[in-house]
């Protein structure tokens, strides 16, 4: 047989390079953000939280201009939702009016609140703020029972854990793990902190695998303990330059 007779002695390097492509597509599909989008997180917390993803845009030297972190307005979910809202819109006013600081992007592209569940599922309204988030387009990095849980996963690993009851068991259930103190203050926080961010990648799996229990198991959602800060971590780790991505895309 001969290329005349249709043959391509190729065929196989063709094969594979077709195989590629569909792999690298479906790779982009899947990925929760793209290299260089920029974020807005709000976050419920004015401490913790925000320190917490300031060192993780370092560790993964995304470019600070695009990347806006921000407490809320008010502890309460439904405040952190309306304070993400606000902010965004006004970048998107700001760019309009140009006031806008160099590379500042004209817009972003995931806007995130940070928030805990437990005060709203104890007192009946976390419906409430899940509608919210849902009306205006805001995604939740939620936390069961608070952010402490993510915390929690950093220093112990996967837990599903049944005495994390509520806010404070959680944030002493921290301070024991990490035998220090770690929230009194901006420098307190940071420390503590610092020690921990390296398992980042670890602890998105080990929440990934919290969910998937809680699934098989039925639990009403928000499971306790669960947490969602996962798809957001996730999100800022599609969005790195490819050589320092720590987590590959799920396909």
């Amino acid at each position: 047989m001969n290329e005349d007779c249709g043959y391509n002695p190729n065929w196989w390097q063709e094969a594979k390079a077709l195989s590629l492509e569909r792999k690298k597509r479906a790779v982009a599909a899947s990925a929760l953000a793209q290299p260089g989008d920029a974020f807005l997180i709000v976050t419920e917390g004015k401490v913790t939280e925000p320190i917490y993803f300031n060192l993780l845009i370092q560790d993964l030297q995304l470019g600070v201009v695009r990347i806006k972190i921000q407490p809320g307005d008010h502890s309460d979910p439904r405040y952190v939702i309306r304070t993400a809202e606000r902010l965004a819109q006004k970048q998107v006013q700001d760019a309009e009016d140009g006031v806008l600081g160099v590379n500042e992007p004209n817009k972003f592209d995931h806007v995130w609140a940070v928030i805990d569940t437990d005060v709203a599922v104890r007192q009946g309204f976390w419906n409430d703020v899940q509608q919210l988030a849902a009306a205006r387009n805001i995604s939740l990095a939620h936390s069961t029972p608070c952010f402490e849980f993510w915390l929690l996963l950093h220093i112990i690993g996967f837990t599903t854990r049944s005495d994390l009851v509520d806010g404070a068991t959680a944030k002493s259930a921290v301070k024991h793990a990490l035998n220090r103190d770690y929230s009194t203050n901006q420098e307190t926080a940071k420390a503590a902190i610092a020690t921990l961010i390296a398992n980042w990648p670890k602890s998105v799996v080990d929440a990934e695998h919290v969910r998937d229990h809680h699934h098989a198991a039925a639990t009403t959602p928000p499971g306790n303990p669960s947490t969602e800060v996962c798809g957001l971590v996730r999100g800022l780790n599609d969005s790195a330059r490819p050589h320092l991505r720590k987590l590959k895309q799920a396909l």
